[in-house]
């Protein structure tokens, strides 16, 4: 049959993610929102790898869902690893299946180092992006690799980017430079992290510390996520034994699992710190993370303060200010654009230790400055975070690309 006598085909859009729907429900929260708006004008495909969990319901029912033959264990950083590299294997087949299937536009919604460079080898240029972390800086600065060839990979893998007709970034800042690059500010968009307001929310404060022993007198600081170096928690819990002597009721929850996770426990134990700082590992459930989070007095959102630190906002700050909790941040341009300093939380030069001590102890010695910061936190929340309007901006950008395909 010739092209001309092919019935007419919807126009489709196929969405990539390692993780498959359900963890990726779990990081992006508009994707359910965002598969059934899509699905209205246009057929929707998932790509990505099995980890066990249910597909979403709105996801089954409005998208075809293309399961990899491989499952991944996001609790196991080995795993990953391996997972990660097959996934780059199976780029190219993904690729030209899409062809076949005449999807116009593929969404990314994740930045794994020099992937776009495959991608477009294989499908075409009409593919849409969520630009959020720069990894490769993070990967290369991890291993110590020289300082000139740091640089020239990451212009090859920023240039990979240059032609891709959408690009939605995290934050302003990551526009801005973007732009300063080169790039065509009518291709970049800026949206925040979305999150999901009725699961992240105020909530018992004491169930959490009867979960993980925390006494209720204790005044808790929580962090959560991958355990990677460049969150610099190692700084953190040197930070907090200088404090025992002026506040001995701090407790660290660090929520999450990772590569540091051994050493940050050695370290703990070194500095006399092994009842003042919890654990807790890598839990299973997005309702166990928002229990976590509500057992804490303050959330804390940390980096080392690379340059490539300052391009986004971590989902830590987006849950715990959903949460209700006061923020006390590192000064990074991404993060700066949502915790104003002394407005809705505390900002603190990440390299300075004494930065830190000095704006933890007003936090721990004020409960009416807490309670003040938290409240604007939460509002703040619901103003900046609401998955369903992100989605509907998201689909509103991806709809463009694919009709001017």
């Amino acid at each position: 049959m010739s092209e001309s006598n092919q019935p007419d085909r919807r126009p489709a859009i196929g969405i990539w993610h390692r993780y498959g729907p359900a963890a990726h429900t779990e990081e992006y929260p508009a994707l359910p929102d965002l598969v059934t708006e899509l699905s209205q004008p246009v057929d929707v495909h998932y790509f990505g790898m099995q980890t066990g969990q249910a597909v979403p319901a709105a996801i089954r029912e409005h998208a075809t869902v293309h399961n990899l033959p491989l499952h991944v264990n996001r609790a196991s950083m080995r795993d990953k690893v391996w997972k990660t590299i097959l996934w780059y294997l199976a780029i190219p087949f993904m690729a030209l299946r899409c062809r076949r299937l005449g999807i116009q536009t593929l969404f990314i919604d994740e930045s794994l180092p020099f992937s776009f460079i495959i991608i477009r080898c294989f499908f075409g240029r009409s593919i849409a992006r969520t630009l959020t972390d720069f990894f490769l800086d993070i990967y290369l600065r991890e291993h110590a690799v020289p300082g000139w060839l740091t640089r020239a990979l990451s212009r090859l893998e920023i240039n990979s980017w240059r032609p891709l007709p959408l690009i939605i970034t995290r934050v302003e800042y990551t526009r801005r430079f973007l732009v300063g690059q080169g790039f065509d500010p009518a291709r970049i968009a800026v949206l925040y992290n979305p999150c999901d307001l009725a699961l992240y929310q105020p909530g018992d404060r004491m169930a959490g510390r009867r979960r993980y022993g925390i006494p209720p007198e204790a005044f808790v600081i929580v962090h959560h996520g991958v355990l990677h170096p460049n969150k610099a928690n190692d700084h953190i819990l040197n930070a907090l034994a200088g404090m025992r002597a002026t506040h001995p009721r701090l407790h660290y929850l660090l929520v999450g699992s990772g590569p540091e996770l051994t050493r940050l426990r050695e370290l703990t134990k070194s500095l006399g710190m092994s009842d003042h700082v919890t654990f807790t590992g890598w839990l299973n459930t997005e309702s166990e993370v928002a229990e976590a989070i509500n057992a804490a007095d303050v959330g804390l959102v940390m980096r080392v303060g690379l340059e490539s630190d300052h391009y986004h906002v971590t989902n830590t700050l987006v849950h715990e200010m959903a949460c209700g909790l006061p923020i006390l941040a590192a000064r990074l341009a991404g993060i700066a654009e949502i915790i104003h300093h002394e407005d809705n939380g505390l900002l603190f030069d990440p390299a300075d230790g004494e930065s830190f001590r000095h704006q933890l102890a007003r936090l721990a010695d004020d409960p009416g400055l807490r309670a003040r910061f938290g409240a604007r936190s939460r509002q703040d929340a619901e103003r900046l975070f609401d998955k369903t309007r992100i989605a509907h901006d998201t689909a509103r950008l991806l709809l463009q690309v694919a009709h001017a395909k």
